[in-house]
């Protein structure tokens, strides 16, 4: 079997004729398509990205499920990050690993790919920090790549702290929208 892996010029060109409303990555050369967005997924990302803001947004840029250019074959689009601040709030071009402070992927449904492909693709390009939050309310947080792996590993529960490793304190208390959201 032949097997083509996409560049970044092929797949933009692939994304301009994907139908309205299909939401597909670039990772590692193969597309992916993302699955909807359901209510407890958009909930996480909702509070993160508000607690994210309120906390460092004096510091960093919080940009929302928007792709991320990792490399000439890796386009993924987390469902958070923060960005080293620009003027042009990235305009001129997407930003790259050396822009990232923290990633971070709401794992609902996609655990098994976060942890095995995104998670890899992350640590290759040098992203200083991951966090990967689970459905049972786990936080994880991923801390010092090397090669495509990272080097630490913390968990944290709802009530404990935590604050991305490059921008210090204030401390986020990490307790997640609490229910069972509807099937």
């Amino acid at each position: 079997m032949l097997r083509h892996r996409l560049s970044l010029e092929e797949f933009q060109a692939l994304l301009e004729k994907a139908p309205e409303g299909v939401r597909l990555e670039l990772l590692d050369g193969e597309v992916y398509e993302m699955a909807p967005i359901g209510s407890g997924h958009a909930s996480l990302v909702t509070y993160l990205a508000k607690q994210l803001e309120r906390l460092y947004g004096d510091r960093a840029l919080v940009y929302v499920q928007n792709p991320l250019r990792l490399s000439q074959h890796s386009l993924p689009q987390p469902d958070l990050a923060l960005l080293q601040p620009r003027e042009d709030f990235y305009r001129a071009r997407l930003p790259e690993p050396g822009d990232t402070l923290l990633v971070v992927e709401v794992s609902l449904s996609s655990r098994e790919l976060d942890l095995k492909v995104k998670l890899p693709l992350y640590a290759q390009g040098g992203i200083p920090e991951v966090w990967l939050v689970e459905e049972t309310g786990t936080l994880e947080v991923y801390r010092e790549p090397r090669g495509s792996h990272y080097r630490h590993r913390l968990l944290l529960e709802p009530g404990e702290e935590v604050a991305p490793l490059l921008l210090g304190h204030p401390l986020l208390r990490w307790d997640p929208p609490r229910g069972t959201p509807p099937a």
